[in-house]
């Protein structure tokens, strides 16, 4: 049992950060599935770096140049296994077509590649120099924990898009237990984060909203721009709020 548990933590890690972990030649969909257990862990441990790089390296630094060095540390920590994922989806949900059986939803190329990565990582840029300013680098914490929960969530209920293989893979053991622990757990947190989280629930409704608009469900590569996204807005929101 802990061999498994161990095997599905480290599936978890290689599938969706770029943490350093022993190199995994192949798992089955099982343990994908399995391995969404780990994702607020994942999202914890990653959080822990970048406040600790917050309180402990940082302190001295003005925080435009501090919010640009955290930032980088943030990319080269999870999202450059995320950012394709991103600049993929967001044209095609703010500009596609519903999702039809005799219509192209191809989406048109409104913001492009280098437009949606740019404006996603200037609302992280801006709300993280802004918490750093304030001391806040409890939700520098918080949000990649709080984004990845949620995607859990938007996993276990929201249907897999049509000819989407690898999304209807997590579908495959899913962890329903586990995430009802973890939304008991979450309760708390949620009391603790106030405001900003529920502007991330908001989020997080939206853009499953758009998803089944669009695609007709979850797709793989919805699932990695959702996370950046989420994150984005609980740090926007907590800068606002600051």
């Amino acid at each position: 049992m802990l061999k498994a548990f161990w095997r599905s933590f480290q599936v978890a890690v290689a599938m969706l950060t770029r943490l350093p972990a022993p190199p995994i030649e192949s798992f089955t969909a099982e343990e994908k599935g399995r391995g969404l257990i780990w994702l607020p862990i994942i999202g914890a441990l990653m959080g822990g770096v970048l406040a600790a790089a917050a309180v402990w390296v940082l302190p001295g630094v003005e925080p435009i140049l501090a919010s640009v060095i955290l930032l980088t540390l943030w990319l080269f920590v999870s999202e450059l296994h995320h950012l394709d994922a991103l600049a993929q989806c967001v044209s095609g949900w703010l500009f596609g077509k519903p999702v039809d059986a005799h219509v192209d939803t191809t989406p048109a190329n409104h913001l492009g590649v280098v437009g949606v990565v740019a404006l996603v990582m200037m609302m992280k840029f801006s709300a993280l120099a802004v918490l750093l300013e304030y001391g806040n680098w409890i939700y520098i914490l918080l949000a990649p924990v709080i984004a990845r929960f949620l995607v859990i969530a938007l996993i276990g209920f929201t249907p897999v898009a049509r000819n989407e293989s690898l999304a209807h893979e997590f579908h495959i053991e899913f962890p329903y237990v586990a995430l009802f622990l973890w939304l008991l757990m979450a309760v708390p947190a949620a009391l603790v984060v106030g405001m900003p989280m529920f502007v991330v629930f908001v989020a997080l409704l939206l853009l499953r909203f758009r998803m089944m608009r669009y695609s007709g469900g979850v797709t793989w590569s919805a699932i990695g721009a959702s996370i950046v996204l989420l994150e984005a807005v609980g740090l926007f929101a907590a800068a606002v709020l600051a």
